[in-house]
């Protein structure tokens, strides 16, 4: 029992004596860890990250790939070089931009409350990330001071040089090319590249829409009433024309009766009775001369008529 007593002793304190070692393992095991993680940067494609010391930039910027730098004592800070989005709507929270923000109100030239919708589409260029650090701040301060700033100031000014039917219309194309060139030297002062600038759309009010309405009832009108007016005049026009026409043809005619009186008298002879077939033209006047047969003809259809009347009186009387 005694011998047994002392092997256990010997074994738990062997054992004891094991318990550092494997404590200290167990601590270097995380320091390499803890290094590991610390010295490697691994910066993923379309990103840049501008190494730090101290909380002041080294002039190093990481590229895409495996980094090493000193632990704990140096940082870095991530950009994105890659296209992102920043986009005003009615309902942000909806939105799948990379920034989503609220519409921007504003008015026209001539007081017309307006509603626009707009999304940029920027990226940060990577060799000026460094500056932008010690300038502005990370990403989430370039959209706020430069990017949402410099866009909404501009959205809300330049559509007040357009009268709300010009918004309307397809000049509404002018004003996004004049935010967007007015923004990207902004832009670029700031080490941002600006991709593209849409306008997706601007909101009128329903007054407007009830005005608009009206001034299109009273517009075409107003070309009614014009095409009225061209009627008539047209009317007036063929009236004049015809008025002259039938004044030259009677000019004509009075010419051509002073060199040919004849005509006169042929146009009495066609307009005289049927019963009167032909007659006589001297040199002075008209005498009408009868158709003798047909005169003939009504005499013997008279004394035809005669002879009958007084054939049916005889009978008359020889019957009574």
């Amino acid at each position: 029992m005694v011998f047994r007593d002392g092997e256990e002793i010997k074994m738990r304190a062997k054992a004891l004596r094991s318990v550092p070692k494997i404590i200290i393992g167990v601590i270097v095991l995380i320091l390499v860890l803890v290094l590991s993680f610390n010295i490697f940067v691994i910066v993923q494609a379309g990103n840049v990250k501008v190494l730090t010391q101290f909380g002041r930039t080294t002039g190093v910027t990481f590229t895409p790939g495996l980094n090493l730098k000193v632990p704990f004592i140096q940082n870095t800070v991530n950009y994105s070089t890659r296209q992102v989005t920043y986009e005003t709507s009615d309902y942000p929270e909806t939105s799948q931009a990379n920034y989503p923000d609220y519409l921007v109100d504003t008015t026209s030239s001539d007081g017309q409350q307006i509603q626009l919708k707009y999304t940029i589409r920027f990226s940060i260029d990577g060799q000026k990330a460094e500056w932008i650090y010690n300038n502005i701040g990370d990403m989430d301060n370039v959209v706020e001071k430069v990017v949402k700033t410099e866009a909404r100031s501009l959205s809300r000014n330049i559509p007040k040089k357009y009268s709300a039917a010009q918004l309307y219309s397809e000049q509404v194309f002018d004003v996004q090319q004049e935010i967007e060139d007015t923004l990207r030297p902004v832009f670029e002062e700031n080490g941002i590249i600006l991709d593209e600038f849409l306008l997706r759309k601007i909101d009128f009010t329903q007054e407007y829409f009830s005005v608009l309405e009206e001034k299109q009832i009273a517009e075409e009108k107003i070309v009614v009433e014009q095409n009225i007016l061209e009627q008539e005049k047209i009317k007036k026009e063929q009236a004049i024309v015809r008025a002259e026409a039938e004044a030259r043809e009677i000019e004509i005619r009075g010419e051509a009766l002073n060199s040919y009186p004849q005509i006169i008298q042929l146009e009495f002879i066609q307009k005289l009775s049927p019963n009167i077939s032909w007659g006589i033209l001297p040199e002075q006047g008209i005498i009408p001369f009868l158709d003798l047969s047909k005169l003939q003809e009504g005499m013997s259809a008279s004394d035809e008529e005669s002879s009958q009347e007084e054939t049916e009186e005889t009978q008359e009387t020889t019957i009574e």
